[in-house]
């Protein structure tokens, strides 16, 4: 196990790394869940057992602070059923992370001392009330759901929703962010659904085609125009306009200039990072490929990860180097991170420099 004590900041990570405006650790502490969702990513549900220890992913925050990281985001399975949750969040906010959480509402009334203590929480939703408890498994979720978000914002809490569409439920966004909205979520996260963990069993058509990513992009657009008081961000974005954005991997893909690359903060590097409930550290996904693990929760430390940044990061670097090249002169839309997270499965990606 890892010191959990105050950690010594390599240097404060800055600009942009990996598209995303924080550097932020995706921790999925347990996949026991109170559902069972048809397109979970993580296959989390109510028979599942363990979980990370608390001391052990403390101690792992720790040394990530240490390394640029500022957000921890906790998902699941279900967090709220995770019995360590309120010691990993106020060890977090000890070590100078800002915390949120995503959950799926069902046990918000019975947690809200401990939602209190968080930087914001997003209530999980796949469509209107039909569509949201068929993938969901149990009649009423969507009503809970509906009650737990409204509670939420009848206290003050920074809440919004996360929301993934199969291809059909497209036409259902415009009423369910109506609905979100008047029920007080700040903002609505909004992506397609992947072809990831469960959700790899449902027919084809549940996936979105270029037409439909499209079609969904252009709605929350819209959304985005017709709701000024709510942030709508979609997870969808011009593969064109990715390739001109190229510089945002530059601490992965450039240089690095003056300082070496294992003196560099991991944040500038690998963006997000995942902690899966197994205690392993992976890039930007919770189903990237294990050939691109970074570390192990109970032995990670600053010294195993320079000796990573010395050497490993060189299949993940061209990897996103490969990804982002094959965005050059394209005219669809790319869900970014699942697009790296699949072309992961590929066995042999291309090294190509770009900075």
């Amino acid at each position: 196990m890892v010191s959990s004590t105050e950690p010594t900041t390599i240097g404060e990570a800055h600009g942009p790394s990996g598209f995303l405006p924080e550097r932020i650790v995706h921790v999925h502490p347990t996949r026991l869940c109170n559902l069972a969702c048809l397109h979970c990513y993580s296959t989390s549900d109510p028979g599942q057992r363990g979980g990370l220890d608390p001391d052990d992913l403390t101690g792992a925050l720790g040394v990530l602070r240490a390394e640029g990281y500022t957000v921890v985001s906790l998902s699941g399975g279900e967090p709220l059923v995770y019995k360590p949750l309120a010691t990993i969040v106020d060890r977090a906010h000890e070590l100078g992370f800002r915390v949120t959480m995503i959950s799926n509402g069902l046990l918000v009334e019975r947690s809200l001392p401990l939602l209190s203590r968080l930087d914001g929480i997003a209530i999980s939703f796949d469509g209107l009330a039909e569509r949201h408890d068929r993938m969901r498994g149990r009649e009423g979720a969507f009503a809970a759901a509906s009650a737990a978000l409204e509670r939420l914002a009848s206290l003050g809490a920074p809440v919004g929703a996360a929301i993934s569409l199969t291809r059909s439920g497209i036409a259902e966004l415009p009423d369910l962010a109506d609905h979100l909205a008047g029920l007080g979520a700040r903002s609505l996260q909004i992506r397609p659904v992947a072809r990831a963990g469960r959700a790899r069993s449902l027919a084809d058509s549940t996936f979105h085609e270029a037409a439909d990513r499209a079609r969904l992009y252009l709605v929350a657009l819209a959304l985005d125009h017709e709701l000024p008081d709510v942030r709508v961000h979609c997870d969808l974005a011009p593969a064109e306009g990715l390739w001109e954005q190229r510089d945002a991997y530059v601490g992965l893909l450039g240089d690095g200039g003056e300082t070496p690359s294992d003196e560099r903060p991991l944040a500038d590097l690998v963006n997000p990072l995942v902690v899966t409930d197994t205690g392993v550290l992976k890039p930007i996904a919770y189903d990237f490929d294990p050939r691109f693990d970074i570390a192990a929760v109970p032995t990670t430390s600053s010294d195993g990860l320079r000796r990573y940044k010395g050497d490993g990061p060189v299949p993940f670097r061209d990897l996103v180097g490969a990804a982002l090249a094959g965005m050059r002169g394209r005219s669809d839309l790319v869900d970014w991170f699942d697009h790296c997270t699949r072309l992961s499965e590929a066995r042999q990606p291309t090294a190509i420099a770009l900075l």
